[in-house]
């Protein structure tokens, strides 16, 4: 449900809990910022004893105040914020700000107080911003509930800023680059999370794109609802998630739960709702920038760039190459064009060096651009010219020719034109002084820029998944019983799960003297693979529980007591129920598949390169459960072993098909198990010739133990 946050952005009276006749005191300069800042609402600064605060009437308390504010800022110490809270709640005040520390970032005793704001919420349904935050600014509004000196000047735009970080928060509205809507620090989101924040902006008239510098996902659920009413209000969110490098892994006896960092799980989360990620600072404002900047929606994904240094071209090659931009490809006729206009030294081509002949030649920088513009492959058109603050005025009144040039073309043509110097650290005013009135954005850095418009062009060629309806979504009662029960389950009851749930596995007998095994074996046909069954040993390799290629009655009967032998070694403590005979899938590609849980997620699907190869090649996909076939299908297109299942050097294609069902199949049985399984790993699965399917070779399903749930 989303909570209507008008008493938070556009409240008609302000209390301030901690204004003080001290000028440095944190209420005393929230009263100072609303006044200052224009607020047309009323302001009551609320001190016991103090009858005036920056020459503003002072009440000793709220019940003493002329009407009910609808919002209380709360600046006092982390004991007295409850209280005060209460107090406001009572007296009927919709919404607070927090600016206290003290709370949940101290450990299990802050946490517990801070859940009481969230029993509050409950109670009243007093919206809380914080604590530990800077507060909030609704610019179009000069609502500034904000602790820290809010940007001077404030430029009023389309940009929302939205903060985990006050630090954070503080640098995205000082840029100087960005118009912003709101700025809002989040804090530790008792009540109020991002999702909140995103929910209102995307029925806010007055927000164009929501900037988002965000630590954690407290509500999949929640961020998920608010990013599609972000999306169908055509309003752009662009992320940046820190502690990327901290969240290890899934700790789990899966090879499956090390091959991809929790970082994936994030992404794929964030590209399934069509949420632009960035990957630092400087990428995360130039993307807000070009965002904002009103350029027109591209209607392909071909770029052409335009330089007058060929070095720099080689540069935008090669950072456009690792953004993932396509450079278009001109026609014959364009370049026949191009070659008519340049000097005879010049090279058509794409990216284009129209050379130094064009710094002091409008004209011909200007025919280069509408002549690419006319080109049918060519969506988006760069002009990449390097303006730093420090070049002469002489070069500047060149290079603004360039400028002039951009955004005359954007004006005229009907594909977007954009702008970027090759090195940050601000721009030439005079060059960029063209730029100002029109829709092309000036953007800085080649990198940050480059993979700016990269995300631009993604976010608009961004559609959603087609709805994927599981084949099943609940547990089979008798597994759901078993699984229940802790015990952990062997190899052997591993691949009968998933033999119940659709999924082949190899013909394979339990036996526990050699002589049992030696029938087996015949019966199954020789060579056989031999393996340890217990359920206290996932990797038997290590331990000496493998015996491969057994191809009579003497080897089969020497494995059996060789494997008893080197495991009881190896493993004195494992509970060993015998030894499974299994047939030996000859060919085939070794690949892995498995999920994990991915918190705050649930399970996700891993597949990549198997066997023996899996930690040192480290090829995997990864996505979140339940994945559908067209997903399962892109998933394995992205892994190398891509190119193996394809038929590599001439070799036969492999059923890549069967590997692709089985991997739906198990990211079904992962998202209906989620409560019950923490780790599902296959490896290898041979993926076996076209048409001939896949076998399970080896498996293991770690169950939720009591401190995973």
């Amino acid at each position: 449900m989303n909570m209507n946050l008008q008493a938070l952005f556009r409240p008609a009276a302000v209390a301030v809990l901690g204004a003080s006749p001290r000028a440095d005191a944190m209420g005393t300069y929230v009263a100072r910022n609303l006044r200052d800042g224009g607020y047309a609402g009323e302001i009551y600064p609320i001190h016991p004893t103090a009858t005036e605060v920056e020459g503003m009437r002072c009440y000793p308390d709220l019940a003493s105040l002329p009407r009910v504010p609808d919002c209380a800022v709360v600046a006092l110490s982390a004991d007295k914020v409850m209280g005060a809270l209460r107090e406001a709640a009572a007296q009927g005040v919709k919404s607070a700000v927090v600016f206290a520390s003290g709370f949940a970032e101290l450990g299990a005793e802050g946490a517990a107080l801070q859940r009481q704001f969230a029993e509050l919420h409950a109670q009243t349904g007093l919206l809380v911003c914080g604590p530990n935050c800077l507060g909030l600014i609704d610019v179009h509004a000069r609502t500034a509930l904000y602790s820290a000196p809010p940007p001077d000047p404030l430029p009023a735009g389309g940009v929302a800023v939205v903060s985990h970080s006050g630090s954070a928060c503080i640098a995205l509205g000082g840029t100087g680059r960005l118009g912003l809507s709101h700025m809002v620090s989040v804090g530790n989101a008792a009540v109020l999370d991002i999702h909140d924040y995103l929910a209102h902006f995307a029925g806010d008239a007055k927000v164009k794109l929501a900037a988002v510098f965000m630590e954690t996902v407290r509500d999949p659920e929640g961020f998920a609802r608010a990013a599609r009413l972000m999306r169908a209000a055509g309003k752009p969110i662009v992320l940046l998630r820190v502690g990327r490098s901290s969240q290890g892994a899934a700790a789990t006896a899966a090879h499956t739960g090390s091959l991809a960092g929790s970082d994936e799980a994030y992404l794929d989360f964030f590209h399934g709702l069509g949420v632009v990620v960035a990957n630092d600072m400087d990428e995360f404002v130039e993307t807000c920038v070009l965002f904002e900047s009103g350029a027109r929606a591209p209607r392909g994904d071909g770029v052409a760039v335009l330089n007058v240094s060929g070095g720099e071209i080689a540069l935008t090659c090669d950072l456009g190459d690792a953004a993932g931009l396509r450079f278009a490809r001109p026609a014959a006729a364009t370049l026949q064009r191009l070659a008519q206009v340049l000097p005879s030294f010049a090279t058509p081509s794409n990216p284009l060096d129209v050379t130094g002949a064009a710094v002091s030649d409008g004209s011909l920088y200007r025919q280069c651009v509408d002549i690419l513009a006319a080109d049918p492959d060519v969506a988006v058109l760069a002009i990449s010219q390097d303006c730093p603050p420090g070049i002469g005025e002489r070069a500047a009144g060149n290079y603004r020719l360039i400028a002039q040039a951009a955004a005359q073309a954007a004006q005229a043509l009907s594909k977007p034109v954009l702008f970027y110097s090759n090195v940050g650290g601000g721009m030439h005013a005079e060059v960029v002084a063209p730029l100002h009135a029109s829709r092309v954005a000036a953007l800085q850095g080649a990198r940050p820029a480059l993979q700016a418009i990269a995300h631009w062009l993604a976010w608009h060629r961004w559609q959603p998944e087609p709805a994927f309806e599981p084949a099943f979504s609940q547990p089979q009662p008798a597994w759901r019983d078993r699984f229940a029960s802790g015990e952990p389950l062997s190899e052997g009851e591993a691949k009968r799960f998933l033999a119940d749930h659709g999924i082949a596995t190899t013909h394979e007998r339990l036996c526990t003297d050699a002589e049992e095994a030696v029938a087996a074996a015949r019966e199954i046909g020789h060579p056989v693979v031999m393996k340890i069954e217990s359920p206290d040993i996932a990797h038997k390799t290590e331990a000496g529980g493998v015996a491969l290629g057994l191809a009579d009655d003497a080897a089969v009967r020497a494995a059996f007591d060789r494997i008893l032998a080197d495991v009881s070694r190896h493993q004195p403590q494992a509970r060993l129920r015998g030894v499974a005979v299994q047939e030996m899938v000859r060919g085939g590609i070794e690949m892995i598949a498995g999920t994990s849980r991915r918190a705050p997620f649930g399970p996700a699907l891993v597949v990549g390169t198997g066997g023996i190869w899996v930690e040192l090649v480290r090829d995997s996909v990864l996505a979140l459960a339940p994945v559908s076939p067209a997903r399962a299908h892109r998933m394995l297109r992205a892994t190398r072993a891509a190119a193996l299942l394809d038929g590599f050097r001439g070799a036969a294609p492999a059923d890549a098909a069967a590997l692709e069902a089985l991997m739906v199949r198990l990211s079904e049985i992962a998202a209906a198990y989620a409560d019950l399984v923490e780790a599902i790993e296959i490896n290898p699965v041979a993926v076996l010739a076209a048409g001939q399917g896949v076998r399970v070779l080896d498996a293991l399903v770690e169950l939720r133990g009591p401190t995973l749930n």
